[in-house]
């Protein structure tokens, strides 16, 4: 209890390829296997992560901005809210199946979003 975690990820793709609609996927949907299932799983409180993108075409000039970003995120780790999973015995989940009870979340959504508290699209 009380344990946090934050993956701070480079990515040489530009942010936008990273998206919803982007070729790589969401971010989030990415790292969910780690930040769930490696993370949050034992108990850590997982915290949105640290990414910095398009790290490939990276300059001196881009370097500082980047840095003072995750300087400051550092700032904040003990004040950042964690991603809100919802707990696999905490009631959200059928037992034995671990599928998300119908009456949660929009019966049409698929994907990682459903795991979130409170999530309904």
């Amino acid at each position: 209890i009380g344990k946090r975690a934050m993956l701070v990820v480079t990515a040489g793709g530009w942010e936008e390829h990273y998206a919803p609609r982007g070729v790589n996927g969401p971010i989030d949907d990415l790292l969910f296997p780690i930040n769930h299932g490696i993370l949050y799983y034992p108990g850590y409180d997982v915290l949105p992560p640290f990414v910095a993108y398009s790290v490939d075409r990276f300059g001196e000039a881009d370097f500082e901005p980047t840095a003072e970003r995750l300087r400051e995120r550092m700032r904040t780790l003990a004040t950042t809210q964690p991603i809100p999973y919802r707990r696999q015995n905490g009631g959200d989940y059928l037992i034995p199946s671990m599928n998300l009870r119908p009456d949660l979340g929009d019966p049409n959504m698929i994907g990682f979003k459903l795991h979130l508290s409170g999530s309904t699209n």
